[in-house]
């Protein structure tokens, strides 16, 4: 397979509107004391992609990281660590086994049964994969089930808090519920390699901005992608108010994941990504200051190639981001089987297949990895009120607004406490408390309960002020 070209002369990526603005933003992002620290860094930065790419594309599918869940469980939790290794790097894991496969195909019969019988509750995009179903029986049971809850504290391990006052707690969920994918074969989708958890937001939001201050200062190799500290406190969603479909979330997905409900094959209708925290995040973020390709930085122009306002983070082949090699850096996941997890950590670049050349449907249910903090307990608030009455989680809410058909109008859906498995699920859902009082806990910890306490009671987001530095 021909690698992708480097040189783009001929690409001068668009103004995005408000140039003032986002001039401003630019000047705010690299400080004059760190312009020749970032010429330099970016120099090397383009010499460890050139080494990326000839790593993945030595190993291919085989690239990303594969573990047992029981394996897992037999070391208390903990993933071993040639896996962790590997996870911390490139930013995503197969799990596998971590439903068996009667459990994961009851759910999955649940959750068709309903989009088969009522259609008209619609999805995206024409014709339907995402069905907007959010409270079929088997994805409320599936949430809280007993091995998904201690899957995700497993995976908690890979997070850190260097500030232990912050109100995060990485070892407690709320629930963000998503849209159910049944991608039949021989479908076409088009969706390019991206980011999600906002774009331009990356530069213009002050605590967004924040987390990456590393990249911008000329010390990429020093970021810390599993760090919280600004993470969970970022504004990933500044243009949810736009009228276009919003691709932010209201709620901080520190990982990305789907639990498989079918056997599929790479490129079976699946997911790809590209398997690099570090080196990818760094040029991502550079990227707009170097778009010209001479070596020069651009501290003027409201240039940020990919970014668009109200949308996630695209990295075109040939033009945006070239020095990624997307023909030989993106692959699709290996295969998966009915009950196998996928994650993948919130800065990896990803897409889907363009073609289904299999023969059986794709199915997965979406659900991410979402810790305990202020950002998530809003959003966990919605989500409750939504559960109540069957009604659309708030991030869809502009979808349905033209049918109005909601889970809740019909008598079958399963938004029913009675579906949720487990206390911990219970928790996660806004309808028990946390335990304030576990031993072992932080200070932030403890702090990120009783703010989610409260909150139950009163139905009221909580206040927090997150300072930069």
């Amino acid at each position: 397979m021909a690698p992708t070209s480097i040189h783009t002369p001929n690409f001068i990526p668009p103004d995005l509107e408000d140039a003032a603005k986002f001039s401003a933003i630019k000047k705010l992002c690299i400080k004059p004391e760190n312009v020749q620290k970032v010429k330099a860094s970016w120099k090397r930065l383009l010499i460890e992609l050139e080494k990326m790419a000839t790593e993945i594309k030595a190993e291919g599918e085989n690239y990303i990281p594969t573990v047992d869940w029981n394996t897992v469980k037999q070391n208390n939790g903990i993933f071993p660590e040639d896996v962790s290794k590997m996870v911390t790097e490139r930013g995503c894991v197969i799990v596998r086994n971590v439903l068996d496969t009667e459990t994961s195909e009851e759910y999955l019969k649940s959750m068709s049964d309903f989009v088969t019988k009522h259609p008209e509750i619609g999805g995206y995009p024409s014709p339907i994969t995402n069905w907007f179903a959010f409270w079929t029986e088997g994805e409320v049971k599936a949430r809280s089930h007993p091995e998904m809850v201690q899957l995700m504290k497993a995976i908690s391990q890979f997070f850190y808090v260097e500030d232990e006052t912050l109100p995060i707690d990485k070892e407690s969920q709320v629930v963000y519920p998503d849209a159910l994918r049944i991608r039949p074969p021989g479908q076409s989708v088009t969706l390019d390699l991206h980011l999600d958890s906002g774009s331009i937001e990356r530069w213009e939001d002050d605590i967004y901005r924040e987390l990456y201050a590393p990249i911008l200062e000329g010390r990429w190799e020093e970021w810390e992608p599993w760090r919280l500290d600004e993470r969970a406190f970022a504004r990933t969603d500044l243009y949810s108010h736009l009228t276009v479909r919003p691709t932010a979330t209201s709620a901080f997905r520190a990982l990305q994941g789907w639990l498989a409900l079918s056997s599929v094959k790479s490129g079976e209708g699946t997911l790809r990504l590209l398997p690099n925290l570090k080196l990818v995040n760094a040029y991502s973020v550079l990227r707009p200051f170097f778009w010209r390709d001479d070596g020069e930085i651009d501290l003027e122009t409201p240039k940020f190639p990919g970014a668009i306002v109200g949308s996630g983070q695209f990295f075109c082949v040939d033009e945006t981001h070239p020095h990624l090699r997307q023909l030989e850096t993106v692959y699709s996941i290996p295969y998966v089987n009915a009950g196998d997890f996928v994650f993948w950590h919130a800065d990896v670049a990803h897409e889907v297949d363009k073609q289904h050349i299999g023969d059986s449907n794709s199915s997965v249910f979406f659900n991410a990895y979402t810790p305990l903090c202020p950002y998530n307990v809003d959003n966990m608030l919605a989500t409750r009120k939504a559960f109540e009455c069957g009604g659309c989680p708030r991030d869809f809410v502009k979808d349905i607004a033209a049918s109005r058909n909601v889970e809740g109008h019909f008598e079958d859906h399963g938004a029913r406490k009675e579906n949720i498995l487990t206390d911990d699920g219970m928790r996660a859902m806004g309808f028990m408390k946390f335990d304030e009082q576990e031993e072992g806990l932080t200070p932030g910890q403890r702090l990120a309960r009783k703010l989610a306490n409260d909150s139950m009671d009163t139905g009221v987001a909580p206040e927090y002020n997150f300072k930069c530095k």
